[in-house]
């Protein structure tokens, strides 16, 4: 029988997406994936917290069956470096006692890998760190800028008792980078019942604003292809507000571009249920959550990337090759309805039997059970 575990999942900008506080304008991939499984975790039984940020929330407050144990205010801590120490090092320190779980879960390239490494190894509790991106696991991850913190990152990953990968490239990476080796698992999302998609739709793009996102592709395909509607749907990252300035700046002239800018995550599935394409122009990527809410919804993706996911060794969603191709294919996706449609609906059973909560969280159970029954 499986054991009721008590775990912790250290995710410091979750609040908003576990708790759909619309006020706080932050949603990211990592963030999302750790709500879903935590609430998963909490239907079946298990006792779990999540260590967030202070947003002003009461302490230890409930979400879901899920509890919130709060750390830092994010304006708290002036001098950088210091207020690695102060207040950020030790409150977070505390929130863990205190959540005083089995299992620490964390997800993403950071020092904070580190210090969860460190606390488990000294209180004898089990690390299981996740890879966010495939680029967690190259030498020097592109959002760790000081050298010191990805000293410290590295190391977290070594004393980690379980390394999580979403894709076979993260995989291979992490051998190579981290020597560590590391399991595969998949990512998860609950469908609404309702969910559709709009054969007649629009071209649909999903992320936050930074330049390794490369939304100002999206603005070169729009301007190629005039005869389609394209919306983009992005929270500004506070480190390349300019950025989004930009664009916003560039699109407001274009009549088949709309720059919608920030939607909560659990208000997104309105754009996804009216999008007949989502387009990634993403250089690189883990497994995008975005994926999941377009195949759930027979809608086929467009990408860049190869996440590595296979039916009858072919990719499902379209992968192109330069922008030129990019243009290319998703022009037929939108001429063609037939070809649309039988892509649409590889996507969607693929998803269902692949990546829904239900199927998925019964293999994070028995990842958290192994790891619990390894000894150091």
């Amino acid at each position: 029988m499986e054991s009721k575990f008590n775990i912790c999942f250290v995710s410091l900008p979750a609040y908003p997406v576990i708790s759909k506080d619309e006020s706080i304008k932050i949603v990211g991939g990592s963030e999302v994936q750790q709500s879903t499984l935590s609430k998963a975790l909490a239907r079946k039984g298990f006792k779990v917290s999540i260590i967030t940020i202070d947003h002003g929330q009461q302490d230890n407050v409930e979400f879901e069956g899920v509890q919130i144990i709060k750390t830092y205010k994010p304006e708290q801590g002036i001098i950088p470096g210091l207020r690695f120490i102060y207040p950020r090092l030790t409150s977070i320190w505390q929130a863990m006692k205190r959540a005083n779980a089995d299992i620490y879960y964390q997800r993403g390239a950071g020092q904070l890998t580190w210090l969860i490494a460190v606390f488990c190894k000294l209180y004898n509790k089990k690390f299981i760190y996740s890879g966010a991106s495939n680029d967690d696991f190259v030498k020097n991850p592109s959002m760790i800028k000081s050298q010191t913190y990805r000293w410290l990152y590295k190391r977290g990953i070594h004393m980690a008792d379980r390394v999580l990968v979403q894709n076979p490239d993260q995989q291979q990476l992490c051998k190579q980078n981290y020597e560590r080796e590391s399991t595969i698992v998949k990512s998860c999302y609950t469908c609404e019942d309702n969910a559709s998609n709009n054969p007649l739709g629009y071209i649909l793009w999903v992320s936050t604003l930074r330049q390794l996102k490369r939304p100002e592709l999206l603005v070169e395909i729009a301007n190629s292809l005039p005869a389609y509607q394209f919306k983009m749907v992005g929270g500004i990252d506070k480190e390349e507000e300019q950025l989004s300035l930009d664009i916003k700046q560039k699109t407001k002239n274009i009549p088949n571009f709309e720059f919608i800018g920030f939607v909560p995550y659990f208000e997104v599935h309105k754009y996804f249920d009216g999008a007949r394409l989502l387009v990634n122009t993403s250089d690189f990527e883990g497994f995008p959550n975005t994926f999941l809410q377009a195949w759930a919804r027979a809608i086929p993706t467009v990408s860049f990337i190869d996440c590595g996911v296979r039916v009858n060794n072919e990719p499902v969603g379209i992968i192109t090759e330069s922008l030129n191709d990019m243009s290319i294919k998703i022009e037929k996706l939108m001429s063609d309805d037939a070809y649309w449609r039988n892509i649409g609906m590889l996507c969607k059973q693929h998803y269902a039997e692949n990546y829904s909560t239900q199927n998925v969280i019964e293999s994070y159970i028995q990842i958290f059970n192994d790891t619990l029954q390894t000894h150091a």
